[in-house]
């Protein structure tokens, strides 16, 4: 690299820096005399904008702070910087709005800025086929799926955007683009993220659930079970399996004959044992129970997916439902519910690229298993929706699906 290209780099950097810190929030609202970040929501941003001086404001507002990352690009590649300095630029430019240094490096979220760049990495894409276009559409329906259930932006794209960059990995893994575009996705999830956290944009006040959050944060390490099977043998995740749900048993037996060390697990140490759960075996051990039998009798790849759509299905119609819920269906919400069915198609998609499982088995899997946990009624959905979708593929596989 010569001086003078050496040079260029460091100009094209500089000028999306540059460009990204022209904040037409800023602007405006000192052309009214106020600070936009100091009114409303405190964010240099459209949507403030949109609040605070209205729509005639935020229009503008909305188009530069979404086309400021593509100017710099392009930019960039009419003075002739190299290729990954390009893509800096872009970058730059969002460093820029979000730490201009005229306003003491205290500016916006850059999310438009972001997303402009995002949705030219997109189109980008359609020039090496269509597959692009099938992602998308995928993406759309799961989008669809939890924009209804939160009717929030933040917790759809907390969702969905990883699923996104998962994606462009498994198909576009040698495109020079991918890593640029993980870059800007993994910078708007972590906005995202922060602003659902400081917003508080997902309550549960459920008494029941804030008592036992726990069980609900350890579920995912359930698949601890499933990648000893994947990765060594059935006998090893039998065993391994057999001793904690053995453990669970035992203590629930202690439950049953000892009743004062019931009372004592089930109400006065309430984070353990729910209470419906006093005269019954926990849903813990229940769920052993279930995965130790799925493991033992279905093949390899049905119980992998019946396991799989259990323990992160259940996770999000339950944090989703208590959230979310408007519409009761029977014990369950029509909210969680759907944020099952979203679980289900992320799940199977991560499942259909990385262990190949037949896409027949996993759409029987996973219309079954939402299903069956909507209708389990007074049955544990711990324990009959593995078994029962299980068996279902298993029917689905010996009539050749």
């Amino acid at each position: 690299m010569n001086g003078v290209i050496l040079l260029v780099n460091i100009l094209s950097i500089c000028i999306g820096y540059f460009i990204g810190t022209i904040n037409p929030a800023y602007i405006f609202g000192r052309l009214k005399n106020i600070d936009i970040r100091e009114v409303g929501t405190r964010n240099a941003g459209t949507s403030n904008v949109y609040k605070t001086l209205g729509l005639s404001y935020a229009i503008p507002t909305a188009i530069y702070d979404t086309i400021k990352g593509l100017l710099s690009i392009f930019l960039a590649a009419v003075i002739g910087a190299e290729y990954i300095f390009i893509q800096i630029s872009g970058l730059a430019a969002i460093l820029g709005h979000i730490l201009p240094f005229y306003l003491r490096f205290r500016g916006g979220q850059g999310v438009a800025t972001s997303t402009g760049i995002l949705l030219y990495y997109l189109v980008c894409y359609f020039s090496f086929g269509l597959e692009i276009f099938f992602i998308l559409l995928f993406l759309f329906i799961i989008v669809a799926i939890f924009g209804y259930v939160t009717k929030t932006g933040e917790l759809v794209g907390i969702t969905v955007i990883p699923v996104l960059a998962y994606t462009l990995f498994v198909y576009y893994p040698e495109v020079q683009y991918t890593i640029y575009l993980t870059i800007i996705l993994t910078y708007i999830v972590s906005i995202q993220l922060y602003n659902v956290i400081i917003k508080k944009k997902m309550t549960i006040q459920d008494e029941n659930f804030k008592a036992h959050w726990w069980r609900t944060a350890t579920r995912p390490f359930a698949v601890l079970f499933i990648l000893f099977y994947v990765f060594y043998t059935q006998t090893l995740a039998l065993i391994i399996i057999g001793i904690v749900g053995l453990c669970f048993i035992f203590l629930d037996i202690i439950r049953f004959i000892h009743h004062q060390t019931n009372v004592v697990l089930t109400t006065k140490v309430k984070a353990l044992f729910r209470k419906h759960e006093e005269k019954k075996f926990s849903s813990m051990t229940l769920f052993l129970v279930a995965a130790f039998i799925a493991i033992l009798l279905f093949k390899k790849d049905i119980a992998i997916i019946s396991l799989t759509f259990l323990i992160f299905g259940d996770i999000f119609s339950k944090l989703f439902g208590l959230a979310f819920g408007r519409h009761k269906i029977f014990n369950k919400t029509l909210e969680g519910t759907l944020a099952y069915c979203g679980c289900v198609l992320i799940v199977g998609f991560v499942l259909y690229t990385t262990l190949n499982i037949p896409l027949p088995i996993l759409v029987i899997g996973g219309i079954t298993a939402p299903l069956v946990e909507l209708f389990s009624f007074n049955l544990n959905d711990n324990f009959t929706v593995s078994l029962i979708s299980g068996t279902v593929m298993t029917v689905g596989t010996f009539f050749g699906l």
